[in-house]
């Protein structure tokens, strides 16, 4: 798996209890530009802060790190991020304005940018076009697979044939209100800055914004979409411009499906989940309401547990949907698992067999329809259940 232009290394450095990669790096041959979103956690981590403060200028490489999330580490936390955005921009020979960091891990706890910076040059060094899979196992945290997504594409008339990657990380403290806990989109498709932001942001809202595991986002979010500058290839290169281009549909259909992909894996990688569940909500007075009423459903422990019990407690979502905020006509829910509909007009639809609520409940995936029959509101959210190999996680993660 490799991508033109990009070149990948992954590293153990030890910053992590185990012997497993821990840092990873992005370089380019040529110059990129970004579109990035990151948490709205008013608590942000340094290097979501100096990753911030470069996106608008042109990129040139990735560095991020695992095991440590260097947030909440004070001055000392943005003197350890720049120091190493400095390494990295020696060792290339840019500017440390071309750098973008992340980071994800444990809060609080000092990072230690001595290991990083003096692995730097050597992971420059190795870094190749078909080394992705050891930048994704670097990024992984509690994850139990690196989560990569692949695409290639054909436009301007088939003439040429481009790429799309997508790498991310996450499996607990996700709901991201922006993207996921770090996601990075790869393409050598020559993209107008503005036009490739927007794109970007709109694939955001409906696939990154539309999950949660845990209710929780965390304070180092960050989604980072690289492509070319459109100055960066000779006159004759094919650049997307504008949406009127042709191939507009084409290019942003495909980074949908790479966003989609890579918010699915995360929800299927949820802490010591076992099924993944999809949320529909229609028929409200409008789609914040749908959204709101989706959320809560999907956040709520109890209807959470009530997945892995496989225990079809509907009064668990009637509850939430009561007081998700949204407004509603009580009396008139319809709520439907699997296509079969166990709630009409807010009461039960009629006795479910304890064998009909085994195969409702038991598979992987899961699917739940509520209608609101109000309005013409629609949303939809990925979530998991609560299992209890959450709290085993959980409940020892610094240790």
């Amino acid at each position: 798996m490799k991508i033109k232009g990009f070149k990948f290394s992954g590293k153990a450095c030890g910053l992590k209890k185990t012997k497993d990669p821990d840092v990873g790096l992005m370089v380019s041959a040529i110059p990129l530009r970004v579109s990035a979103v990151f948490t709205k956690n008013k608590i942000k981590a340094a290097p979501v802060l100096l990753s911030r403060a470069n996106k608008n200028n042109i990129i040139r490489a990735l560095i991020v790190n695992s095991g440590n999330a260097n947030a909440c580490t004070g001055k000392e936390g943005m003197k350890d991020a720049k120091s190493i955005m400095r390494a990295v921009a020696g060792t290339l020979g840019v500017s440390t304005d071309n750098v973008l960091i992340c980071s994800t891990g444990v809060i609080g706890e000092r990072l230690n940018a001595p290991l990083i910076e003096g692995a730097i040059p050597g992971m420059a060094k190795i870094a190749r076009e078909d080394r992705i899979p050891d930048f994704a196992r670097s990024i992984m945290t509690t994850d139990t697979f690196p989560k990569v997504v692949k695409k290639e594409i054909n436009i301007s008339g088939g003439v040429k044939k481009y790429t799309i990657i997508g790498v991310a990380k996450g499996s607990g403290m996700i709901m991201p209100d922006m993207a996921t806990m770090l996601s990075f989109i790869f393409t050598d498709i020559p993209i107008n800055a503005v036009l490739g932001d927007k794109m970007f942001r709109e694939c955001v809202n409906s696939t990154f914004n539309s999950i949660t595991v845990d209710g929780d986002t965390s304070t180092n979010d960050t989604a980072i979409f690289f492509h070319p500058d459109e100055n960066a290839e000779d006159k004759s290169a094919y650049t997307l411009k504008n949406k009127k281009d042709k191939n507009y549909s084409i290019v942003s259909s495909a980074l949908f499906d790479i966003c989609s992909g890579l918010a699915a894996m995360i929800v299927k990688d949820g802490e010591g989940a076992s099924k993944v569940v999809k949320i529909e909500v229609k028929g409200a007075y409008s789609v914040q309401g749908a959204k709101k009423v989706a959320f809560t459903v999907a956040n709520s422990p109890l209807f959470k547990t009530m997945i892995a019990g496989e225990d079809l407690n509907w009064g668990r979502v009637m509850g939430a949907v009561g007081r998700a905020g949204a407004r509603i006509k009580p009396e008139f829910i319809d709520i439907y698992i699997q296509g079969k509909k166990v709630v009409e007009n807010s009461v039960s639809s009629g006795k479910i067999s304890k064998k009909t609520e085994n195969t409702l409940l038991s598979p992987e995936n899961i699917r739940i329809e509520i209608d609101l029959k109000c309005g013409k509101g629609n949303y939809t959210v990925l979530t998991c259940d609560l299992t209890e190999k959450y709290i085993e996680i959980n409940g020892s993660y610094r240790s």
